[in-house]
């Protein structure tokens, strides 16, 4: 009776362990998709920008200077002058001076000392000022002081051409600063010459310079 039981139980483990072998296995769950963001929950940081991006966002420097102070450069350096106008007598009267403009400030603007010898009755005379395009009015400026502590304050729409305000002599008045090219012995034009005209409150004043 032992000896049957004993091959009857050896029997059933064996069909178990073969059905159990030909059971299929499940399939692995399939990964489950990430969960949206709740409302209110902080994004995750954006991929940083390609560099072609970022360069293109790189600022650019600062502003070139305006096209129309190109015409200061054939000024620069220093120009030797000789004048003529009227001494407080009436009198005509020469004297010597000289225009100095220098480019500034990354060429946005040009600095002019104007110094004028002593000349009879007429003490020395120097003048400090900055010249180029204002681009915010569409104009050229002129302003400057001078060691007889007058000032002036001029616009030009051409850059040659200037009439504003000033206080020449220490008596206010409107002041107009012509500059135009000079001629040569032959009448022609030369970038070497100019002509100034200085209308300083009534009393003219005209120079011949040379480069």
């Amino acid at each position: 009776m032992t000896k049957t039981t004993t091959l009857l139980a050896t029997a059933l483990m064996a069909v178990s362990s073969i059905a159990l072998a030909q059971t299929p296995k499940p399939a692995p769950a399939a990964a489950a998709a990430p969960a949206a963001p709740k409302a209110g929950a902080m994004a995750a940081p954006a991929a940083p920008a390609a560099p072609e991006a970022a360069a293109a966002a790189a600022p650019t420097g600062p502003p070139k200077p305006a096209p129309e102070n190109d015409m200061y450069k054939k000024w620069t350096g220093t120009w030797s002058c000789e004048g003529l106008g009227k001494a407080p007598d009436g009198k005509d009267m020469k004297h010597k001076s000289t225009w100095t403009w220098k480019s500034v400030l990354g060429g946005h603007w040009y600095t002019v000392v104007y110094k004028r010898a002593k000349s009879g009755p007429m003490p020395a005379f120097e003048g400090n000022a900055t010249m180029g395009y204002n681009g915010a009015d569409k104009k050229y400026t002129f302003i400057g002081f001078d060691n007889m502590a007058g000032w002036i304050n001029l616009s030009a729409a051409d850059g040659m051409s200037y009439a504003g305000d000033g206080v020449p002599m220490g008596k206010k008045g409107t002041i107009k600063i012509s500059f135009a090219k000079g001629k040569d012995k032959k009448g022609a034009e030369s970038d070497k010459l100019m002509d100034v005209t200085l209308d300083l409150g009534g009393m003219i004043v005209n120079e011949t310079c040379k480069k």
